[in-house]
């Protein structure tokens, strides 16, 4: 087949509205097999538990019309920074055009009048201060990324936080391309991909809000940090990460907290932190951590049990060497992205609660996280922000969100989510929250606090078992055969199939997400991608929407559209 024709027979094998599920009889599906159904909406799930378990439902401090314009302000601050990915040869006039006009973007504040200053201004002004920090960082990293040939190939999620009179707004940037010197030659250049995460701090002058500073992160970056812990840090304290927020923010509270002190509050709570993971036969599907916070009760993020739920056959906890048995789910909140779980095992200890709303700006903050279920370590750093949500210097580990947030007293004031981790920034919910729960388990002896059991809620709400009526052939026993067996696709790939075709030495099928809108298409892929990995396949392209993996025989195209995951193998 000509390379032309099989390209445009993916294009529209994928987009196939004729084609119809696969049959047991065309796949050989077990009849017992699970996928997951559109009742699973996580309202249903949450008005299971008991209701006097209930806990606040909201703490955002952005009204949404402010999200969205800041929303639209970052996108035009991005294409103005880095220019249009849809067009790789700019010319001067439009470059010299899109730098002004980032220029303009810059938060300039009228300065007060000093006349026994040399310049005639008051350089002891906060807007002194702040015009020179702006004035100072927007050209620098404008020519940063010019000289560094940065190119996009796509926007990723944007997240907007409030701090003070600041609203500081993330975009990922995945699989950019940037130059960097060559190891071989420093005198040469290498285009290398990376992701690439910028933070843009928005104050507002008058009505409109300006830019007034920004820095990027890649993931090169924060992943040589936690190396080099593991690599030379045998006390399992990691040193402080300032990333570029030393520009702005004073560490000096967090650098004054000594090993001893870290050690303290490292010892007095391994056996309060748990490692979880999801498992789905013997892979391992997700991971976080959660803490005791009451004798036998554990919080945790909701996204990881919802993941659990989605992708996993049942869930491990441990903690220090010890195991513990997942009673059930006590409630949950998702808006604020906390769950609380009950143990078997009584007679646990727990952390001691303090309070959040005490903690300013620049106070140091720690935490302890456990990425590997061995080996917890402690961070130090500073709160950005603590207006609703915390925000603090701290980058984590993938897999090690619901893990506890400390005061310098050794006292529990939150618990880190997964809104940004693997960032310099994360987020945490405050103690008011974890109060909450404590509160509404503390008075009720242990063994009749009721649990909804996890097998119970993956029964109830997350999958239906296959039916004869709705499923029908459209690839043949002998292809699907050949095919199936690719990453094992029809065992590692939990979502509803709704439509499969083949023509040609290429099959398309196409699976809905309709589990949840917390958990994006793309990631029901990744156990099977690992498996398309360990099978020897190259994995050829990697962004938040597509990946391609390849090997001498077949090439596999894996796209997240809207609400469906559409894998394409074509035989070459």
């Amino acid at each position: 087949m000509k390379k032309g024709l099989k390209i445009l027979l993916i294009a529209l094998l994928s987009i196939d509205l004729t084609t119809v599920m696969a049959s047991s009889r065309g796949f050989n599906f077990d009849k017992s097999k699970l996928t997951f159904s559109s009742n699973s909406k996580k309202e249903n799930v949450v008005s299971n538990f008991n209701s006097k378990y209930n806990l606040s439902t909201s703490i955002s401090n952005i009204d949404s019309e402010t999200e969205e314009s800041i929303k639209t302000l970052t996108k035009k601050t991005t294409y103005l920074l880095f220019g249009d990915f849809n067009n790789k040869n700019e010319s001067s006039k439009d470059y010299y055009n899109r730098k002004n006009e980032f220029y303009n973007l810059r938060y300039n504040p009228e300065i007060p009048k000093d006349e026994n200053d040399i310049i005639g201004l008051d350089r002891n002004s906060k807007e002194y201060i702040d015009d020179v920090i702006s004035g100072m960082t927007l050209p620098s990293i404008f020519s940063q990324v010019t000289e560094a040939g940065i190119i996009i190939n796509s926007y990723g999620d944007i997240r907007i936080t409030k701090s003070n009179e600041i609203i500081i707004s993330s975009i990922v940037l995945p699989n950019v391309e940037m130059k960097e010197q060559s190891k071989d030659n420093p005198m040469e250049y290498v285009y290398v991909q990376t992701n690439l995460t910028m933070y843009y701090y928005y104050k507002k002058l008058g009505d409109e809000w300006k830019l007034y500073y920004l820095y990027g992160d890649t993931n090169e970056e924060i992943d040589e940090y936690f190396d080099s812990i593991e690599n030379t840090n045998s006390m399992s304290i990691a040193p402080i990460y300032e990333s570029q927020l030393s520009t702005i923010y004073n560490f000096d509270k967090a650098n004054k907290i000594t090993n001893s002190e870290l050690k303290n509050i490292y010892n007095n709570n391994l056996d309060n932190l748990v490692y979880l993971s999801a498992n789905y036969n013997n892979l391992i599907v997700d991971t976080a951590n959660g803490f005791f916070i009451s004798d036998g009760i554990i919080v945790t993020t909701w996204d990881f049990i919802e993941t659990a739920l989605v992708r996993s056959q049942y869930i491990t906890i441990s903690s220090n060497g010890k195991v513990y048995e997942i009673d059930g789910i006590v409630t949950a909140n998702p808006e604020t992205n906390i769950a609380v779980l009950k143990v078997k095992n009584n007679g646990t200890s727990y952390v001691k609660l303090g309070d959040s709303n005490k903690l300013e700006v620049e106070d140091a903050v720690i935490t302890l996280t456990d990425k590997t279920g061995v080996d917890p370590l402690i961070q130090k750093g500073i709160m950005i922000s603590n207006e609703n949500y915390i925000q603090t210097s701290i980058p984590l580990s993938v897999g090690t969100k619901g893990s506890p947030l400390f005061n310098q007293n050794g006292e529990v004031i939150g618990m880190n989510t997964s809104k940004s981790v693997n960032s310099s920034i994360s987020i945490s919910i405050g103690s008011d929250i974890l109060k909450e729960v404590k509160d509404k388990v503390s008075d009720v002896p242990f063994n009749e606090i009721e649990s909804t059991s996890f097998d119970d809620l993956k029964e109830k709400y997350y999958y239906e078992k296959y039916t004869e009526e709705i499923v029908k052939n459209n690839i043949p026993d002998s292809k699907w055969k050949e095919y199936s067996k690719i990453g094992n696709v029809d065992e590692l790939i939990h979502l509803e199939l709704i439509k499969a075709s083949y023509k040609d030495g290429i099959v398309s099928l196409r699976y809905q997400n309709n589990v949840s809108n917390m958990i994006k298409s793309m990631s029901f892929a990744s156990t099977f991608r690992s498996k398309l990995k360990e099978e020897g396949y190259q994995e050829v392209l990697n962004t938040s929407t597509k990946a391609v993996y390849k090997n001498k025989k077949y090439q596999v195209i894996i796209m997240d559209e809207f609400n469906y995951l559409i894998i394409v193998m074509v035989k070459l």
